[in-house]
């Protein structure tokens, strides 16, 4: 038995397709393209829905968030690091939650957490180790006392060696 592969063949106005996917493209290697646009059609669905009903992260602008870090500049080893969080009028904000998650640039290093401690009213206190000389970058995960969450990212440049 002779197997051609490749397109069916046309006699004269007539189309004859030898394969076994009757009902199929030859060109589509056999899967079901409707059963491909249903499911792209729910992915795309789940994919909406989970973004619709994520909450969302607190715009930048409604709060105001500064920081010192002290030795400066930065050295490899431990850092105390003082944030200053206030609302859009300057007064200081009060009851928050803030974990810090420090990264350096380059991939290779496991990250260090820590979480700020309030001392005074809108003034957030933690310690945190650079473990290594380099560029550093700090996500600040915060929780008003609301419940409003938002993200920052501070970017420390050059931590020295000791």
């Amino acid at each position: 038995m002779h197997v051609r592969m490749g397109p069916p063949r046309c006699r004269g106005s007539r189309l004859i397709n030898k394969y076994p996917y009757q009902g199929r493209d030859w060109h589509d290697g056999g899967v079901d393209l409707r059963a491909c646009r249903v499911l792209v059609g729910f992915a795309c669905a789940a994919t909406l829905l989970v973004a619709g009903c994520s909450r969302p992260v607190e715009s930048p602008g409604a709060v105001a968030i500064e920081h010192e870090i002290s030795p400066e500049p930065a050295r490899v080893g431990l850092a105390t690091i003082v944030f200053k969080l206030a609302d859009a009028a300057g007064k200081p904000i009060t009851g928050a939650h803030i974990a810090i998650e420090a990264d350096m640039t380059h991939a290779g290093m496991s990250p260090r957490f820590a979480e700020a401690k309030e001392e005074a009213a809108g003034r957030y206190n933690t310690h945190l180790e650079f473990q290594m000389a380099g560029d550093w970058v700090l996500l600040l995960h915060v929780r008003l006392a609301g419940g409003k969450k938002l993200e920052r990212q501070i970017e420390v440049r050059g931590v020295r060696p000791k």
